[in-house]
């Protein structure tokens, strides 16, 4: 049940806490003076970041001492749209950390890191957390998209920014023209809309009175939208029909073809941009890579080709002979 419930917490924000746990600033205790059973602390590395109430020690493993400027620091280094998780959730965290701690600790007595396939992994992970650092560094550090760089693109491709035309419509769904014909008869009297879709309609939209929101063309069939993009808004349809049944239509608003505004698609958009260049400057930085190394691929031999089968001749002579007629006498 314990094994169940650590994994299922390593595999949530706070497992990348706990594996950057090892980079944190922990505070560790120096050897005890002669004479004494006291370990001696060990001054932190950086006074600054230890200072003031945040030093204080919030959990004590054995000699070594986490403060709080210790869980501060390690949340600072999980993916930042997690950080707010962890912070509202410091005992988990600092559970998870004091637990890898703990493993660390054991598994360490069991000098597992000797294990082939273990340095294997070890390896692995280093040459990973190398090359991020790498593209990070010729990526992420140098590729930019600016405000103007957006607008740039914003105004050279206006196309891809229009948003085309939409209504506002509720209706009501019934199965038989006659009722169909029923309810618009009651509508053109005066009857409300909404409480007849609740009563008769068949779709679920009739617990909303009806309402299916906006629409764009190409999202419903094409009886129900001829019908309602010809509308005006406050305008009934009359009968229509459809592969659902038998449809009464109303418009009540109407929103012509526009271009989105760019301050509504800056932030998206230069994001979009941002991943344009960026996978851009890697496709770059890998050709230029090959060529600089000479790197040749040989498919072929990779993906040998599969031979085709060998066309079967047609059989021209029975494959027995008939026998002979014996000679007369």
């Amino acid at each position: 049940m314990y094994m169940k419930k650590f994994f299922a917490v390593s595999v949530t924000v706070f497992a990348a806490g706990i594996l950057m746990a090892g980079c944190g600033p922990a505070q560790k205790t120096g050897p005890a003076k002669p004479g004494t059973d006291k370990p001696v602390a060990a001054k932190p590395t950086d006074d600054s970041s230890h200072a003031g109430k945040d030093n204080k020690v919030v959990a004590e493993i054995g000699s070594e001492k986490i403060t709080l400027n210790d869980i501060d620091a390690m949340i600072k280094q999980i993916p930042e749209q997690y950080q707010p998780m962890a912070e509202a959730h410091k005992d988990m965290f600092l559970d998870s950390v004091v637990s890898q701690k703990l493993l660390y600790a054991e598994a360490s007595k069991l000098n597992l890191d000797k294990d082939p396939d273990v340095q294997k992994q070890i390896e692995d992970a280093r040459k990973d957390i190398i090359i991020k650092e790498y593209l990070r560094k010729e990526i992420e550090d140098k590729v930019t998209v600016s405000d103007e760089d957006a607008k740039k693109y914003y105004e050279e491709n206006p196309d891809k920014f229009k948003e085309s035309e939409k209504v506002e419509v509720s209706h009501i769904l019934v199965d038989t023209e006659a009722e169909a014909n029923d309810i618009l008869a009651k509508l053109k009297a005066g009857d409300d809309f909404a409480k007849l879709a609740k009563e008769k309609s068949k779709c679920p939209s009739k617990d909303k009175g009806g309402e299916l929101g906006y629409i764009s063309k190409g999202q419903t069939v094409p009886e129900f939208e001829t019908a309602a993009f010809s509308l005006q808004p406050g305008q009934l349809s009359g009968v229509i029909k459809s592969q659902f049944g038998y449809h009464i239509i109303k418009v009540t608003a109407k929103q012509p073809e526009k271009i989105i505004p760019f301050d509504e698609i800056k932030d998206q958009l230069k994001q979009m941009l941002l991943a344009d260049k960026q996978k851009e400057r890697f496709d770059d930085i890998l050709k230029g890579l090959k060529e600089k190394n000479k790197v040749i691929i040989y498919k072929d031999v990779l993906m040998p080709p599969v031979p085709k089968p060998e066309s079967v001749k047609p059989v021209t002579e029975p494959a027995v002979k008939a026998p002979e007629a014996a000679p007369a006498n």
